[in-house]
């Protein structure tokens, strides 16, 4: 029949998950939290009282701090591009945002946008 709709089946495409935009806004928020975070102990560093366990403690949460704000940069790019590594890096990322208490401000949104992401069939 000319003219008639093509009425065969298209081939589904496989979905893959959309994280939305607004999940790397909060990472990178978290990311600037993390870094004035980082900052902030790094003052205490130099203090008499910090030898020992507490200078430890305050070398590591640093560390930890910066290290995930400097990951999580690329990873909110990664997001944004819809690289295939860039969700279970941002998983990642705001479980380490989250768990350094002063970032889960933007750690915990993050989680729970990773968490919704509905699965779509846009490229």
């Amino acid at each position: 029949m000319q003219g008639a709709p093509d009425l065969e089946p298209r081939l589904a495409v496989a979905a893959k998950p959309f994280t939305q935009p607004w999940v790397s806004v909060a990472i990178l928020i978290g990311a600037a939290i993390g870094v004035a975070w980082a900052l902030f102990l790094l003052q205490f560093m130099n203090e008499p009282s910090a030898v020992g366990r507490p200078k430890a403690v305050l070398v590591i949460w640093f560390g930890v701090s910066l290290g995930t704000a400097c990951l999580a940069v690329p990873t909110a790019i990664m997001l944004l591009r819809r690289d295939r590594s860039g969700r279970p890096l941002a998983w990642i990322v705001s479980i380490l945002i989250t768990a350094t208490i002063v970032g889960a401000i933007a750690g915990i949104p993050a989680l729970i946008g990773l968490g919704s992401s509905r699965r779509t069939s846009r490229p």
